[in-house]
């Protein structure tokens, strides 16, 4: 659904406020849209769940990493990893301050996105999971990439092709398409689409929610890498790394297209100058291009990786035949061997 910039299309606050007071495990009760996305939001609430369970925790209180988040937050990711602590704006209660003031107060959707801070706890979540998911690969890691900074690009990489992915899935959900907009807007990098929506959800139907998600991910790897989405050798590795079959290639196009709708300009200078900043700006322009999908042991270790993200951010895994979500052996202990 898209957002009006009609003036006279004004949505009640607190009937917003009202739809957000359900509380919910592991919701955060002052980040506007939260509650209401763990209680609708399936894909949210897995992330969610996942990220405490490997022992991530979020805070809104004035600390130097607080701090440094909202004025450089990209510089901030490693602290997050190491540190087990989330980022996010006390954004609720600011929206009940203002309702104490005007308990009648309505707004267009597109005033609130447009001024209300948003917060992506949802997108930083899921980059912590993949790197505890990933840490538990460690031997494996080292094994494909022996040096430490080729490592950690690979990694990162990986991590950010998760977050990507979960974040569109997450915005395929409609429970209340008006509120599922506003909230999910508020919370995640990616706004719901309608087009999006349809696409996908007819896409999982052909080929299956695991191999959707499996596409979107790999897709989102060789996105990350700047990779041409048109060249067929493209197509070709992230097919051949997600196990796809002859006849699939029509759903291998459409899925893909859509994860490489990310940002050129992210593409393209954001991640070099992320990468060269940490020093890593050769091992980065290295794996771009290096074809690193079609890399027999790479494609078998990004198999069982696609397996073990998905059991993360949907549930028993269609590759594996096993159910390994938040609370299993496979993923709760965030320290385990």
């Amino acid at each position: 659904m898209e957002m009006s910039k009609d003036r006279r299309w004004a949505v009640p606050l607190a009937w917003l406020a009202e739809l957000d007071n359900c509380p919910f495990p592991g919701a955060l009760p002052d980040a506007f849209g939260d509650r209401y996305l763990c209680g609708h939001n399936p894909v949210f609430a897995r992330v969610r769940r996942c990220a405490i369970e490997f022992d991530y925790r979020f805070s809104a209180a004035d600390t130097p990493l607080w701090r440094d988040y909202q004025a450089f937050g990209m510089t901030t990711l490693q602290k997050i990893l190491s540190g087990g602590i989330i980022p996010y704006h006390d954004t609720a209660n600011t929206v009940r301050r203002l309702l104490e003031r005007n308990p009648k107060v309505a707004l267009p959707p597109a005033f609130i996105l447009s001024f209300l801070k948003p917060n992506y706890a949802f997108h930083e979540s899921a980059h912590c999971v993949a790197a505890s998911i990933l840490r538990r690969m460690e031997s494996d890691l080292r094994a494909i990439a022996p040096h430490q900074r080729e490592r950690f690009v690979l990694e990162a990489t990986l991590a950010e092709s998760f977050a990507n992915t979960v974040e569109t899935l997450g915005s395929l959900v409609r429970t209340m398409p008006l509120s599922d907009t506003l909230f999910y807007s508020l919370n995640s990098y990616m706004a719901p689409a309608q087009k999006r929506t349809v696409q996908l959800v007819e896409a999982a139907a052909k080929t299956g929610e695991y191999l959707r998600f499996a596409l979107l991910f790999l897709a989102s790897f060789e996105a990350n890498l700047a990779a041409a989405p048109s060249e067929n050798a493209t197509l070709d590795r992230i097919a051949l790394a997600a196990g796809c079959e002859s006849g699939q290639a029509e759903a291998v196009r459409m899925i893909t297209s859509e994860a490489f709708r990310l940002s050129a300009d992210f593409r393209e200078n954001t991640t070099p100058i992320y990468f060269d900043l940490l020093g890593c700006g050769p091992e980065y322009q290295a794996l771009t291009q290096a074809g690193w999908l079609s890399g027999p042991d790479n494609g078998r270790f990004v198999r069982d990786l696609t397996a073990m993200l998905f059991d993360a951010a949907v549930g028993s895994s269609a590759a594996s035949g096993k159910t390994a979500g938040p609370g299993s052996s496979r993923l709760s202990n965030r320290h385990s061997a």
